[in-house]
């Protein structure tokens, strides 16, 4: 189960001076957490590229919707797929007509090679999401989540001094999963670090997991109920696999055994 994409930064390409042409086409849009971008019905074909902030790709129907990813940083996305992209925080995307990008984009073959891969990523990301529906219950699709989430973290921000004060300056919240408001989403979308891990302790755990959802859309990015998604992280907590932290931000208490409980 993937929340990200991809794991290729768009934006780094972008910004190199070869690229400039490929970079001049694009608008930026500054958003506010809650606004919508695309929708189903969309008019206009438009390539949208993450500059900053979170945006939650979803579908909805009758009332319901399933999250299928979350954009950040350096992420693509186009608005002709039928889905819903809305922002979980503020932050700014650049725009560009999809028939100008992809003229463009034949002229410049390092950025043509760098969106097969993110193309493939995006694949990767849907099969996925197809296997965890498919083969996997609600408790190992969280598990699943919840481990990229921390090995994301991981990699972009690796536990050190400097993260061990960020993370201490947040107070933990109490142990109980269902305690938010109906859309108490966090305004920072940055995954933030926690103190270094003593040596006997496996690496990865004390990460912080900021996943900017409600208990709600992280259902509905599992494919389960909300009272469920409820349940099941409240289970983690009381067997000391979590720590919650605050809306939405957890703190990996024993990687190990949540790497058990994905791989179920």
């Amino acid at each position: 189960m993937m929340m990200k994409l991809s794991d290729v930064d768009l934006l780094e390409a972008l910004e190199r001076s070869e690229c400039a042409p490929l970079r001049e086409m694009f608008a930026a849009r500054r958003v506010t957490r809650g606004q919508g971008i695309f929708w189903p019905d969309e008019q206009e074909d438009l390539v949208l590229v993450v500059k900053s902030g979170r945006f939650r790709v979803y579908l909805s129907y009758g009332g319901k919707e399933f999250t299928l990813a979350i954009l950040q940083r350096g992420d693509i996305y186009s608005s002709h797929t039928g889905a819903h992209v809305q922002a979980l925080a503020d932050g700014e995307v650049l725009l560009a007509d999809t028939r100008v990008f992809r003229r463009r984009m034949t002229d410049l073959p390092e950025v043509s090679a760098i969106m097969v891969r993110v193309l493939g990523q995006m694949l990767r990301s849907t099969f996925f999401l197809i296997e965890g529906l498919v083969f996997r219950d609600s408790n190992t699709r969280l598990a699943s989540l919840l481990l990229e989430q921390a090995e994301l973290a991981e990699r972009i921000a690796p536990a050190g001094p400097a993260g061990a004060a960020d993370a201490e300056a947040t107070p933990d919240a109490p142990d109980t999963a269902d305690a938010e408001g109906p859309q108490d989403v966090p305004s920072t979308a940055a995954a933030r670090r926690h103190a270094m891990p003593s040596p006997s302790v496996q690496p990865g755990s004390g990460q912080i997991i900021r996943l900017d959802l409600t208990t709600e859309q992280l259902a509905g990015m599992v494919g389960a109920t909300r009272q469920t998604v409820s349940t099941l992280l409240n289970d983690m907590i009381r067997s000391g696999i979590l720590k919650r932290v605050g809306r939405g931000v957890y703190r990996v208490r024993d990687m190990d055994r949540l790497r058990e409980l994905a791989s179920a």
